[in-house]
């Protein structure tokens, strides 16, 4: 079974994209987080084979969630992503030496999302 960690502070958001995932695919394991504090103790845990998180978070980025769990997330081969509004560059830079986390646009189309999955499925099987 797939399983999927969603870092995501608003509500509104967190589950839409847990509800537009699993309309689109039965057997897959959705976990949210509210904080980054939280996605660090739900890495440290378990294991995901991806992970979407948003920058922007009151307790700490992203990007700060991800330096914080590098590490294990490199050992579980999980597929990162972090989606924000802020420009590409000032992002890329905060992300140097983190080569396999990925950008989105935080306005991109929801279908990207759909993407995720089916290339993360085509890749693992």
């Amino acid at each position: 079974m797939m399983k999927i960690l969603i870092a995501e502070d608003d509500f509104g958001v967190r589950d839409t994209l847990k509800d537009f995932l699993e309309f689109f695919y039965e057997g897959i394991q959705i976990d949210l987080a509210v904080n980054g504090q939280q996605a660090i103790d739900m890495v440290n845990a378990g294991r995901y084979d991806i992970l979407i998180t948003d920058q922007m978070m009151p307790d700490m980025t992203g990007i700060d969630f991800i330096q914080a769990s590098i590490e294990k997330l490199r050992s579980d081969g999980t597929w990162v992503y972090v989606y924000s509004g802020q420009l590409l560059e000032e992002l890329t830079v905060k992300l140097e030496g983190l080569n396999e986390v990925k950008i989105i646009d935080k306005f991109t189309n929801p279908m990207f999302f759909k993407e995720i999955i089916d290339s993360y499925k085509a890749a693992n099987s």
